[in-house]
């Protein structure tokens, strides 16, 4: 018995796979990279109204200690401390 006129695309399929993705490395990528920030990281770049708050005290207290203003209350630091070592 003979067989003949077989078409090789029929009886090799992985040829036909392998030439497909030949094809598909050989087409140019696009070259441009995109960036995405989602709504929560952009919230989360925005400074809280408590932020700008101590940055504003920070900013106070450091124009009282150049000018040589800044007092230091004794009683209330120590106070401070030890209600921190407490909790």
């Amino acid at each position: 018995m003979k067989i003949s006129n077989i078409p090789l695309n029929q009886v090799n399929p992985y040829k036909r796979n392998q030439q497909q993705t030949e094809k598909a490395q050989n087409t140019p990528k696009p070259t441009t990279d995109q960036l995405e920030i989602s709504s929560a990281a952009k919230s989360m770049q925005l400074k809280s109204p408590i932020e700008v708050e101590q940055a504003e005290r920070v900013a106070a207290i450091k124009a009282d200690i150049d000018a040589g203003t800044y007092k230091v209350d004794a009683k209330q630091l120590a106070s401070n401390i030890l209600n921190y070592y407490r909790i």
